[in-house]
């Protein structure tokens, strides 16, 4: 239950974070307290989902593992492009957001994919 909770808590922080920055003016930027807090969230998240994929899926493979696992891609994408793209933070926040978006939904509707 612990392990479930950091990686929602985190993951929500970090996506929440990272979609309301894609809606801000420009005026707004992206602070460095923001910046580590998002990829300390992002750590946590992506090492939490790793630590439930190990204890949950244990080598399952099948329709909701493979939405699981298109998931976790886009997370970790999204990490590589918020840490990477440092000369644009606007745009490594909106491509983030979009990988993110897709990473909750996959969360979402895993379960109901036969």
């Amino acid at each position: 239950m612990a392990l479930i909770s950091l990686h929602a808590l985190s993951g929500v922080f970090w996506a929440g974070s990272t979609l309301a920055l894609t809606h801000t003016s420009p005026a707004h930027k992206l602070t460095p307290e923001l910046f580590r807090a998002q990829m300390s969230a992002a750590v946590l998240a992506i090492a939490a989902g790793l630590a439930l994929w190990g204890i949950v899926i244990r080598g399952a493979h099948g329709s909701m593992e493979n939405t699981l696992a298109l998931g976790a891609l886009c997370a970790i994408a999204a990490a590589g492009v918020q840490g990477g793209m440092r000369r644009s933070p606007l745009m490594a926040q909106r491509i983030a957001a979009v990988l993110l978006s897709i990473t909750v939904v996959c969360m979402v509707i895993s379960p109901y994919i036969t």
